[in-house]
């Protein structure tokens, strides 16, 4: 019973999303911090954020742009990932 205990706790640990298993230290805690991870690893490293510098109005439009690429958020989320990305990463 242990072996099988300890082989599913290996096999769930190895399926879990890769965000769940690093912390991306290139991005900065924060409100949204959680939710941008979780959204955005659906199809990418979130750490692409941190490469880019924009104003709210353009983190907005590429958050509306994933949207319609098919990334699977509510609203809110979406709103709430715009707002961390223009407060943590923005324009110069």
């Amino acid at each position: 019973m242990r072996k099988v205990l300890i082989a599913v706790l290996l096999v769930s640990a190895a399926s879990m999303p890769a965000w769940a298993q690093d912390d991306y230290k290139s991005l900065p805690p924060g409100p949204g911090r959680d939710v941008m991870v979780r959204v955005c690893a659906q199809c990418h490293s979130p750490e692409i954020a941190a490469q880019q510098k924009l104003d709210a109005a353009g983190w907005k439009d590429l958050v509306n742009q994933m949207a319609n690429n098919g990334a699977q958020a509510t609203d809110a989320e979406f709103d709430t990932i715009s707002k961390y990305l223009a407060a943590s990463f923005p324009a110069n």
